[in-house]
């Protein structure tokens, strides 16, 4: 059926419902002059017949064309509705791989880290996912959500391709001067991302990409950087990856130090709650800390490099344990492990940190 309320609303449906409401018109003057000639001779009677014939037989056709633009109308619709879900989908996997690009470009810097950012992407999902069912972060935390921090969450040291590499690569402790230049690689993210968005206009795909890298590393009581911003004050997204991200460095081996357990990993982020990360996704993160390590064992299998390092470590648990011991705290364990920084194999010398 054709609703005609809807051709209203369109400039054919217009034109063709005044071609009726003309007809409509031109039968009834019919009708009219078909009564009055019914009065006389039969010739009148005949000539009103034929005009009232006439009129029905094209008031009947200007409807069938009526439906048929209708037919018209809803194929081009769909088509168009198509080519724009087409396009959508192209523009989306033209983000994806821009998105990924820089993220590799990035890694390319260090390639030490294996498949950091594949496993960073997963970590974050993972640990969004479970947000989802929580009452605080469900209206905030949509699918979207979740599937856009998986891409974004691998763009969040984009800006270490600024330091150089005497600091980046560099195999003994950082000075001062070295953390203080390694540190503004967060600022660096952010001017990259922004000459992008300033180039797409509108289309800000990477604006979730840009807070993480801006915020991942500030901290939950305020002496993060390169702000030093505390509480809520720092985006959701920076602190779901600023847990996925420590977890990564903790549970990954570097050539200064070896993996350390889940176990332990996850000891050290609860000891973190309310400091270094924000309680409340600490607590979720408890609540599913299995599934980060099922997501990091998953990927060690099949990344070789992650073990690229452990001819340094002949006797894990010993090593570990010589790293560990004296440190009080996450954020001396932190501090002297310089997670920013993880040289390439064939540049170790001297002791592991």
């Amino acid at each position: 059926m054709i609703d005609p309320r809807a051709y209203l609303n369109d400039e054919n449906g217009r034109a063709v419902a005044g071609l009726l409401a003309g007809q409509a018109l031109c039968l009834a003057i019919g009708f009219g002059m078909g009564a009055i000639w019914l009065t006389s001779n039969w010739s009148g009677w005949v000539l009103g017949l034929g005009v009232i014939v006439a009129l029905a037989i094209q008031g009947s056709t200007s409807w069938i064309g009526l439906q048929r633009m209708q037919k018209v109308a809803a194929k081009r619709h769909a088509a168009a509705e198509a080519r724009a879900k087409g396009h959508h989908e192209d523009l989306q996997r033209t983000q994806r791989a821009v998105m990924y690009g820089l993220a590799h470009l990035s890694e390319s810097r260090d390639p030490a880290t294996g498949e950091h950012l594949k496993r960073m992407k997963h970590l974050a999902r993972t640990l969004a996912e479970a947000l989802q069912t929580h009452p605080n972060y469900r209206s905030v935390v949509t699918p979207e959500f979740v599937k856009q921090i998986e891409i974004s969450a691998m763009l969040h040291d984009i800006g270490k391709v600024g330091i150089s590499d005497a600091i980046l690569l560099k195999p003994g402790k950082l000075t001062p001067d070295e953390r203080h230049e390694i540190q503004k690689h967060p600022l660096i993210s952010s001017q990259c991302l922004r000459r992008i968005e300033e180039k797409l206009g509108s289309a800000n795909f990477l604006e979730m990409a840009h807070e993480i890298a801006l915020y991942h590393h500030e901290r939950w009581d305020g002496l993060g950087y390169p702000f030093g911003r505390r509480g809520d004050a720092i985006p959701l997204t920076a602190r779901i990856v600023a847990i996925a991200d420590v977890y990564d460095a903790l549970v990954s081996e570097r050539v200064y130090k070896p993996a350390f357990p889940h176990e332990q990993c996850v000891a050290m982020i609860r000891e973190g709650a309310g400091t270094q990360f924000d309680p409340e996704l600490v607590n979720v993160f408890l609540s599913i800390e299995r599934r980060f390590a099922d997501v990091s064992d998953r990927i060690r299998e099949n990344d070789p490099t992650l073990s690229m390092c452990s001819f340094l470590f002949p006797d894990e648990d010993m090593a570990e344990k010589s790293i560990v011991d004296g440190f009080e705290n996450l954020d001396d364990l932190l501090q002297s492990l310089d997670l920013e920084t993880s040289p390439r194999a064939g540049q170790f010398v001297g002791n592991p940190r």
